[in-house]
């Protein structure tokens, strides 16, 4: 009776042994689940910019060889396609900070802005212009957002929604009319606010001069 005890007791604590290693190896194994799924989520954005980098740096080599055997064989090179300088044709575009969408907007330009172009990539989503900004401040804008050739000066503004015209530009300013979505008001200039919010100085039918947000209103 005493042996058959003893076996039964064996057996008891090594099963309450093994699961017990066992209930530590499967936490262990979600902790270490959880540390992998985080070090992806921080490396997968890296990975999307260096894929992105890669990209240019290849075009720019497949240029370069372009160059090399142009010259080799005594040709002349292509002429380069970079414009020396772009206009925004949209309502407002926004300049960049990497050549896609993705990246956040560093500053945005109205209509008829002029830019300097210093460079250009094809990315998944079109070609893009780096263009400069200011003396201190670079970035890229799609070329959908702008012509090569000089646009027409605006003179007029179509709003795409009911839109209050405020005494200066931003919201903080008193309203001195409201309008409805498709009225047209006389364009006068743009400006940009410390915000980033481009807005338009505009003018009613009755006279009446004010500034309204570019989100709203449509230049042409």
């Amino acid at each position: 009776m005493n042996i058959k005890k003893r076996w039964v007791a064996g057996v008891l604590g090594t099963a309450l042994t093994f699961g017990a290693v066992a209930g530590t190896t499967s936490a262990e194994g979600n902790v270490l689940l959880a540390s992998v799924e985080w070090v992806n989520a921080q490396l997968n954005p890296m990975k999307t910019k260096v894929t992105s980098l890669e990209t240019k740096v290849a075009q720019q080599q497949t240029e370069i060889n372009q160059l090399r055997e142009a010259i080799a064989n005594g040709s002349t090179p292509p002429p380069a396609t970079l414009p020396d300088k772009v206009y925004v044709s949209s309502s407002v575009a926004k300049i960049r900070s990497g050549a896609t969408t993705e990246y956040k907007v560093l500053a945005e330009k109205p209509y008829g802005s002029t830019l300097s172009v210093i460079d250009k990539f094809e990315s998944s989503n079109g070609l893009w212009y780096r263009v400069t900004v200011s003396s201190t401040v670079k970035g890229w804008i799609y070329t959908g957002d702008v012509s090569t050739t000089q646009v027409s000066a605006p003179t007029k503004v179509v709003t795409t929604a009911k839109v209050n015209i405020r005494k200066g530009a931003t919201n903080s300013y008193d309203v001195v009319a409201t309008v409805s979505s498709g009225t047209t008001l006389k364009y006068l200039s743009s400006f940009t606010n410390d915000s980033g919010e481009t807005w338009y100085n505009v003018q009613t039918s009755s006279g009446v001069k004010g500034w309204m947000i570019s989100t709203y209103g449509e230049v042409k």
